[in-house]
């Protein structure tokens, strides 16, 4: 499907695109070395998100930028790289951060890459920096693709748990991701069909009032 059908396409199809766009995300259950894993309990390291942001560049990259301006190779690259100041001290949901954090984070980047040997150091590290500075057009897909990924993460009975056991209002989670995918018309698609959907379900937390 075309961009252009894709944006006049009623919901029912964006939610169906959505749930086999999900089949992949199955890969996280599996585990290795003959492991296993609590599935009743949402979990979800950085680097399992980093797999899906690989993959849903395979869906997303065509539609938004069907003439291949954009250097795909670098997306690719730059989405590999944007979480490595996560490392030290780990994840942390985007509406818990105080600017301290933030600091903490760009900090613990820059260790991490100058830990790394030659030539990821410099290549890692000039990637994280385009990402965070979002200057390129690049970048800023890469930026909208990491904000509106976590809507197929939470799009499964178990992982919508997460949206009230972080406090998440259906307010804080739609400004960010209208906001990053300006510029980004199929993506805000997603946005807006699965935000909907969200709400009418009654996943998002709600403040208590007098």
């Amino acid at each position: 499907m075309k961009a252009a059908e894709l944006l006049t396409a009623p919901d029912s199809v964006v939610l169906q695109i959505t749930k086999q766009l999900r089949t992949a995300y199955e890969l996280k259950k599996t585990i290795r070395y003959a492991g296993s894993r609590d599935l009743s309990i949402h979990g979800e390291s950085v680097a399992e998100h980093v797999f899906a942001l690989l993959f849903l560049a395979q869906y997303f990259l065509p539609l938004e930028d069907p003439k291949g301006t954009m250097d795909r190779s670098r997306i690719y690259e730059m989405l590999l790289y944007h979480d490595f100041g996560e490392i030290l001290n780990g994840d942390m949901p985007y509406h818990y951060k105080n600017d301290a954090d933030k600091i903490r984070e760009h900090e613990d980047a820059k260790a991490i890459f100058g830990s790394l040997p030659s030539p990821l150091n410099s290549r890692g590290r000039a990637l994280w920096e385009e990402y965070e500075e979002r200057k390129t057009l690049e970048a800023r897909f890469v930026h909208a693709l990491d904000k509106i990924e976590p809507i197929f993460e939470l799009f499964d009975p178990i992982s919508e748990k997460s949206i009230k056991r972080t406090k998440l209002t259906y307010d804080l989670h739609l400004g960010k991701k209208l906001a990053t995918t300006e510029g980004f018309p199929v993506m805000r698609k997603f946005v807006n069909v699965l935000s909907v959907d969200m709400k009418n379900r009654d996943l998002f937390w709600e403040k208590e009032t007098d």
